[in-house]
C-alpha cells in the first residue's frame, strides 16, 4: 500500500514511524484498528486476523485493510462539538476537535470534493480549538490588575475573530462589547455591537445591543490602549494568543494549516497537540491511489 497509516493498522510500524517523523512529526499508535479477535480453544490466546475491505481484488500485493474512520462519523462529531460549544463546556468541546483534527491524517476519501470536504472539516476544527482555548485562558486570568482585564478583553476580541457558527458568533461579539464597554473602550465596544447586529440575533439581542451602541456612539472614545485594532488585519499566533500584521514573520504548521510565532516553535502546538515544532513538513496532498485508478485518495 502506498498510504502509510495502513502499515500501522497491520502492526508494520517501522516504515510508518518514518513516514509519520518526516513528513507530518506525528507518530499515532493505530496498532489493531483494523483487526478482529477471535476466540480459540479454551487456556489459549485468541487468533487476530486482520479482514480486508477490497474482497474483489483480494491478492497479496492489493490487499488493503477495511476502513476504520469514516468522514460522515467526523462529521457527526463535528456536530456534538458544536452542541458541547453551545453548553459552554468549553474543555470537552475541546477534546472533541482535537480528536477529529488527530483523525483526519487517517482518513481515507474516495473523491477531490471528500478531501476539499476533509480540509474544510480541519479548518472548522482548528478555529474552534484556538477560540475555545483562548476563552479558557480568558476565564481563568484574575481581574485583580488592570493589566489582566485589558489582556482579558484582548482574548475576547480576538476570539470574535475565529471562523465559527453564527451561534456562537454571536454570543462571543456580545460578551466582547460587554467588556470593552465596562473598560470604558466605546469605540471599540461598539464595532462588536454593530457587528453582531448584523449577524440578525434574536430581537431581545438586537435591543440590548442598540442600548450599548448608543452610549458609545455618544462617547466614542477607547480609554486604555489594547493590541487590537478592529481595522487593522492580522494573523493570530497559535501559541502565544498575540496578533502579528506581518505574516513572514510567522511560521506555518502544515498539519493543522495554522500560523506561529519563531519565539513559539520550541513548544508544542496547542492547535494540534500532537507535533513537534521542529522541522517543515508537507502536509496534504492529493494522489491517485495506484491499486484502482479510478479512485483518489487524501494523504499527508
Amino acid at each position: 500500500s502506498i498510504f502509510n497509516f495502513h502499515h500501522s493498522i497491520c502492526n508494520i510500524f517501522t516504515q510508518s514511524k518514518q513516514w509519520y517523523q518526516r513528513r507530518v512529526r506525528v507518530f499515532m499508535q493505530v496498532m489493531g484498528r483494523g483487526a478482529i479477535c477471535l476466540p480459540g480453544i479454551p487456556c489459549q490466546s485468541p487468533m487476530f486476523a486482520y479482514p480486508p475491505r477490497n474482497l474483489n481484488d483480494n491478492t497479496p500485493k492489493t490487499t488493503l485493510p477495511r476502513k476504520f474512520i469514516k468522514l460522515t462519523e467526523l462529521v457527526e462529531q463535528l456536530q456534538s462539538g458544536y452542541q458541547l460549544t453551545t453548553k459552554g463546556k468549553f474543555a470537552d468541546a475541546v477534546q472533541k476537535f482535537h480528536s477529529i483534527l488527530l483523525s483526519v491524517p487517517l482518513l481515507i476519501v474516495d473523491t477531490k470534493e471528500e478531501m476539499n470536504e476533509a480540509l474544510q472539516l480541519m479548518g472548522i476544527c482548528r478555529e474552534y480549538i484556538i477560540g475555545l482555548q483562548m476563552e479558557i485562558s480568558r476565564q481563568e486570568l484574575p481581574r485583580k490588575t488592570v493589566d489582566n482585564q485589558i489582556r482579558i478583553c484582548e482574548l475576547a476580541a480576538y476570539f470574535t475573530h475565529c471562523n465559527l457558527q453564527p451561534i456562537h458568533l454571536i454570543k462571543t461579539l456580545s460578551n466582547a462589547s460587554k467588556l470593552f464597554y465596562k473598560m470604558k473602550n466605546f469605540k471599540t465596544a461598539a464595532s462588536f455591537a454593530r457587528r453582531l447586529i448584523d449577524l440578525g440575533p434574536k430581537a431581545e439581542t438586537v435591543a440590548q445591543m442598540r442600548k450599548l451602541l448608543a452610549v458609545c456612539e455618544n462617547t466614542p472614545v477607547d480609554e486604555h490602549k489594547m493590541q487590537y485594532d478592529p481595522h487593522n488585519p492580522f494573523v493570530l499566533c497559535a501559541t502565544s494568543y498575540l496578533p502579528s500584521i506581518e505574516e513572514n514573520q510567522l511560521n506555518d504548521v502544515p498539519c493543522v494549516r495554522r500560523t506561529i510565532t519563531p519565539s513559539t516553535r520550541d513548544k508544542s502546538a496547542l492547535s494540534a497537540r500532537l507535533l513537534k515544532l521542529e522541522r517543515s513538513a508537507w502536509g496534504y496532498e492529493y494522489v491517485p491511489d495506484s491499486l484502482d485508478k479510478t479512485r483518489c485518495t487524501c494523504r499527508l
